[in-house]
C-alpha cells in the first residue's frame, strides 16, 4: 500500500537514472547476443555433438532476443513514467504547501488534520458555519490527495505490468498483486475476502468445465489442531485434493491478496486432472503432449519435503504456478470492484 509519506519520497530522477542504466545494460546484452550469434561451431565437432550444440546456440540466441525485447519495453515504460512521477512529486509538494497555507496538515496516510485554532463561538449557528467553512476549505485538498494517490497507483501498475517476466531463465517474483487491489484488500473484512476468493474459484472452475467441488478455508499449517505448526520448514498456502474434490485455502492467508494467485494455482491443478481424465477429448488450445506429461507427473509426483527444487520444476507445478501468476497479474482494481459488488 502506498502512503503519503511514500509519495513525499518519490523522485523522478531515480527513474530517469534507472532508465539510463537499463539502456547501458541493453547495449551490453545486444553485443553479447550478437557475439553468440556470430560464433561458429568448431570444425572438429560433428554428428550429434554438432547438432545439439547448434540447437543450444539457437535456443540461447532466441532467449536473449526475447529478454532484450522485454527489457527494452520495460526501459521505455520507466522513461515514460519518470514524467508522471515528476508531476506527482510536484503535486505532493504543492498539496503540502497549500494545506499549510490553509492551516491544515497532511498525515502519513494522506488524511487532513485541521491545525487552525477555532474561535470562541457565541451560538450554535456560528459553530456550524465555522465547521462548514473548514470542511469547504478542506474538500479541494482532499480531492487532490485522492487524485495524486490514483496517479501513483497508475504508475505502480504500469511498471509492474511492463516488468520482464524472466531474467534469462531466472524467474522474477511471483504473486505480484496489482497495487490498487492490495490497497482495497486492506479495507475488506475476512468474510468479504472469502466470498471474493470463492467467486474467483467458481468462475475459473466454470471456465475449465470443473464441476462438483467444494472450497474450504482451513488452518493448513496446524491440521491436527494442537496449536503448533505441523511442519515449520514448509508454508502451505493451498491445495487441491482430487480424491475428495476439495480446494483448501489456508485461512491464515485470507488477509493476503496474493491468495488470489493461490486460488488460480489450485484450480489449475483441478483442470490438469480433468484434462488427464478427458484425454484425448480435449478443448481447443490444450496441448495433448502437455497433458501426457501431466499424466506421467501425477503418477510420479515429487513431494516438496523430498526434493523442493524437483517439486517446483515438475510439469504440473510449473504450469499451475504460471497460471496463478498470470491470473493475479491481470486481476486489477476494476475486477475486484466487480467481484465485491457481486458478493454483496
Amino acid at each position: 500500500m502506498v502512503t503519503f509519506t511514500d509519495l513525499r519520497a518519490w523522485r523522478s530522477a531515480k527513474l530517469t537514472e534507472a532508465s539510463k542504466d537499463l539502456r547501458s545494460d541493453l547495449k551490453i546484452l545486444e553485443r553479447a547476443k550478437d557475439d553468440l550469434e556470430d560464433k561458429t561451431l568448431p570444425e572438429s565437432w560433428s554428428g550429434l555433438s554438432r547438432l545439439f550444440a547448434g540447437i543450444r546456440q539457437t535456443g540461447l540466441v532466441s532467449s536473449m532476443d526475447e529478454h532484450i525485447e522485454a527489457v527494452r519495453t520495460f526501459e521505455f515504460e520507466i522513461f515514460y513514467q519518470a514524467d508522471e512521477v515528476k508531476k506527482i512529486e510536484t503535486e505532493v509538494a504543492d498539496i503540502d504547501t497549500d494545506a499549510k497555507a490553509a492551516e491544515f496538515s497532511v498525515d502519513g496516510d494522506g488524511y487532513l488534520e485541521d491545525q487552525k485554532k477555532p474561535p470562541t463561538f457565541h451560538s450554535r449557528w456560528e459553530a456550524e458555519e465555522y465547521g462548514t467553512s473548514r470542511h469547504d476549505a478542506a474538500q479541494p485538498l482532499a480531492e487532490r490527495i485522492t487524485a495524486v494517490f490514483e496517479a501513483a497507483y497508475d504508475v505502480d501498475r504500469a511498471l509492474l505490468r511492463a516488468r520482464p517476466r524472466s531474467t534469462l531463465g531466472q524467474e522474477v517474483p511471483t504473486d505480484v498483486v496489482d497495487p490498487e487491489v492490495s490497497r482495497d484488500w486492506e479495507t475488506m473484512d475476512d468474510e468479504e475476502r472469502r466470498k471474493v476468493l470463492e467467486r474467483i474459484a467458481n468462475r475459473l472452475a466454470d471456465q475449465y468445465g470443473i464441476e462438483d467441488f467444494e472450497i474450504r478455508f482451513e488452518d493448513l499449517e496446524d491440521e491436527d489442531g494442537d496449536g503448533t505448526d505441523d511442519n515449520p520448514s514448509t508454508d502451505s498456502h493451498g491445495s487441491w485434493s482430487e480424491d475428495d474434490r476439495v480446494l483448501r485455502i489456508d485461512i491464515n492467508d485470507v488477509d493476503d491478496p496474493a491468495t488470489i494467485s493461490t486460488i488460480a494455482h489450485e484450480v489449475r491443478h483441478a483442470a490438469q486432472h480433468k484434462y488427464v481424465d478427458d484425454y484425448p477429448d480435449l478443448p481447443p488450445g490444450v496441448d495433448p503432449d502437455e497433458v501426457e506429461d501431466w499424466d506421467e507427473n501425477f503418477d510420479d509426483y515429487v513431494d516438496p519435503d523430498d526434493d523442493f527444487d524437483g517439486y517446483r520444476d515438475q510439469p504440473v507445478e510449473s504450469d499451475a504456478r504460471e497460471a496463478g501468476d498470470d491470473y493475479v497479474r491481470d486481476y486489477d482494481g476494476d475486477d475486484l470492484d466487480d467481484d465485491r459488488e457481486a458478493v454483496r
